[in-house]
């Protein structure tokens, strides 16, 4: 835990973090938006139907924010949102607080961990996402967690970290390769003998497989066969590589948002052309969809997944959805953001473990959503990751400013 003499400046960011999310989230009141249908998953766990949706079984979505937010349904009955918007706020400043404890642990200074923590509490993006039922919120806190984790010394390090990263799929399935780079760079961490490397390695994997092994299995017994993760993933890659998308939004005007009659049309193909199929089944079929445009269309593919990293790293919001005003104040965080994350990471500190497990996140998302559906929502999961490396980046533009002599 921080020194006393440092929580006081902890509580500053901690307080006016989770005010200004609840000042973001007074206008919605009881009507959170659910684009992604967890409250139905939840309010059948809450009711005793097990992970349905539509009273059949789904592994659709991943499992970990529904049974949250079970409790809460049962609760609040048919409006829980205060409930809901009461569990982001609490998972908000457990993620802003788990920074501040983090960047301590790493060495920084208390300026750097009170820098690292206003990014978490003030990054416009998680906090316009923290007023939807959505998984963005919990996702960040379990990061948050998962950097914590990789401060504790040796092989506990590498148990809790791969905890936490076993919750962390259960969340996000995207986050999955995250634990596959933690592992390589625990491989990599040359400071400790090999045979201490591959035990903790060892570790990192045994706790993500234990954490995830009751989904597989309960996926097994329904499904027939263990889906580790989602059957969502095949429906995601095909949604971001089909020809209607490429017409409307790759070969379509500056800014274009895939909406209209060609989404429609294509939705209706797809439901028609899975009739019948298991969701694994559908999931498998959707994603050679997907990659089969690769395979025939590989220049449309290459400007696709740049186009969606442009989204994913974009400094605002599209302009076809979101009004001028709110584009310029994301835009007005992120840009000045964004030259203080390339400051932090070209530090070598940053590079070397248990700090690299930061800048791993942003390579590992980078790349699945290089090929997956996108947009700047799917990002807030690297904010606490972003605010460790921005934090370092800023104190190397401090003292640029120091050393600058004063008549320069």
């Amino acid at each position: 835990m921080p020194a006393k003499s440092g929580l006081r400046w902890l509580l500053l960011p901690l307080i006016l973090g989770v005010a200004v999310r609840v000042v973001v989230a007074i206008p919605v009141g009881y009507e959170l938006a659910d684009p992604d249908q967890y409250l139905p998953l939840a309010r059948s766990l809450a009711d005793g139907r097990g992970f349905c949706l539509n009273g059949q079984p789904t592994a659709y979505r991943p499992p970990l924010y529904p049974l949250l937010l079970a409790p809460l349904v049962k609760l609040g009955g048919l409006n829980p949102g205060r409930a809901i918007i009461g569990l982001h706020l609490v998972l908000s400043a457990a993620a802003i607080a788990l920074v501040f404890v983090t960047a301590r642990r790493w060495g920084f200074t208390l300026w750097q961990a009170v820098v690292a923590a206003c990014v978490v509490a003030f990054d416009p993006v998680a906090v316009i996402q923290s007023r939807s039922v959505m998984t963005e919120t919990l996702a960040a806190f379990l990061v948050a967690l998962t950097l914590w984790a990789f401060t504790l010394r040796g092989r506990m390090g590498a148990l809790a970290g791969g905890a936490a990263i076993g919750l962390c799929i259960l969340c996000r399935p995207s986050l999955l390769p995250w634990g596959g780079l933690l592992g390589l760079a625990i491989l990599a961490d040359f400071a400790t003998s090999g045979r201490e490397r591959l035990i903790r390695a060892a570790f990192l994997a045994g706790a993500i497989f234990v954490i995830t092994l009751p989904w597989a299995a309960r996926n097994a017994w329904w499904f027939g066969e263990p889906i580790w993760t989602t059957t969502h993933g095949g429906y995601t890659l095909a949604l971001a590589n089909n020809p209607n998308y490429y017409a409307d939004v790759l070969n379509g005007p500056p800014g274009a948002v895939w909406s209209g009659d060609n989404q429609e049309a294509w939705f209706e193909h797809i439901r028609q052309i899975t009739v019948g199929m298991t969701q694994p089944q559908a999931d498998r079929f959707l994603s050679k969809q997907g990659w089969r445009m690769l395979a025939e269309r590989p220049s449309d593919f290459a400007r696709a997944s740049l186009a969606r990293l442009g989204r994913f790293w974009g400094v605002a919001p599209s302009g076809a959805v979101y009004d001028g005003r709110l584009r310029w104040a994301v835009a007005g965080w992120t840009i000045p953001l964004w030259v203080a994350l390339g400051l932090g990471l070209i530090r070598r500190e940053q590079w070397i473990y248990p700090a690299i497990t930061a800048p791993l996140l942003l390579i590992s998302l980078t790349i699945v959503h290089a090929f997956y559906w996108t947009d700047m929502r799917m990002r807030v999961p690297t904010v606490p990751a972003i605010a460790l490396i921005v934090a370092q980046g800023v104190t190397i533009w401090r003292k640029t400013r120091e050393i600058r002599p004063k008549n320069a």
